[in-house]
């Protein structure tokens, strides 16, 4: 019975990756298809590529991207730092409405939360554009940063601080060589976490862009509208292939991070 159903549980997590992995695999493929039209394989090319990578408009596009995303992750996270290190000292019903309304803005879906953000900023006379889009790329953000440091400030043991300031550490010295450290990797998943949000995020920019700021998947969802060309492939697997290499960066960067704290915690403690 037991193997029954670890079968039965092996098979459907198998469709289930084959389904996720399916679509990937598909674009990437057409990506180097010869074939303009997509109707079968004429062999490989890179033209599709050179093509992607010589369009003004998507090198354009994909500049102002990255510019948003790091303005974004540089002003998510000092507030998502500040908000968790309030709440961990707040009082119970405090830190239950706090996060009620996290909660809220996780569930909330976005075409709500983006045509709100609109209408605000049209009543206080603020422009469509690039400072719009970053507000509302990091307010949307901030509550995904909140719930990743929440989690691992749970996991963080307070009896490491409380030893810092029983050996003679002042409050600064204590966050400083102490919470910080152990937040660290809570902090660089959030900011991989909120880059690659604002990266593909399609709906507050549609809304909130205007005519100024034309962001990568503004673009792709604009010609594909139209027609699903290699070049819109080539596009999905050079984007993939970036995300993938910083994901890698990412997880090394958190091991050999891990690897320091466990090394010299003892003598941090000493």
């Amino acid at each position: 019975m037991n193997l029954r159903r670890h079968g039965f549980v092996a098979l459907v997590s198998l469709f289930a990756l084959l389904f996720l992995w399916a679509p990937l695999a598909m674009v990437s493929a057409n990506a180097f298809n010869r074939n303009e039209l997509l109707t079968g394989w004429d062999g490989a090319t890179l033209q599709w590529f050179r093509e992607a990578i010589g369009d003004a408009q998507i090198r354009d596009a994909l500049r102002q991207t990255l510019i948003i995303c790091m303005l974004c992750t540089a002003l998510t996270l000092p507030l998502a730092i500040s908000a968790v290190l309030w709440w961990r000292g707040a009082a119970r019903r405090a830190r239950r409405w706090f996060d009620v309304l996290v909660y809220l803005n996780v569930i909330l879906p976005e075409v709500v939360f983006a045509s709100a953000m609109f209408l605000l900023f049209v009543r206080l006379h603020v422009s469509t554009g690039l400072v719009a889009v970053v507000i509302g790329h990091s307010v949307w953000n901030t509550a995904f940063a909140i719930l990743i440091l929440q989690a691992r400030l749970s996991a963080l043991d307070p009896a490491l601080e409380e030893a810092a300031a029983d050996l003679g550490a002042n409050t600064w010295q204590v966050f400083r060589r102490v919470t910080v450290p152990g937040l660290l990797p809570g902090v660089l998943v959030a900011a991989l976490i909120v880059f690659t949000f604002s990266f593909d995020d399609v709906v507050t920019s549609f809304f909130l862009a205007g005519s100024q700021v034309n962001t990568l998947p503004l673009v792709l969802f604009g010609l594909i509208r139209f027609h699903v060309t290699p070049e819109i492939n080539a596009i999905g697997a050079l984007v993939m292939i970036f995300t993938a290499s910083v994901t890698l960066v990412a997880y090394v960067v958190l091991s050999r991070v891990n690897k320091i704290r466990r090394g010299a915690l003892p003598t941090g403690l000493a």
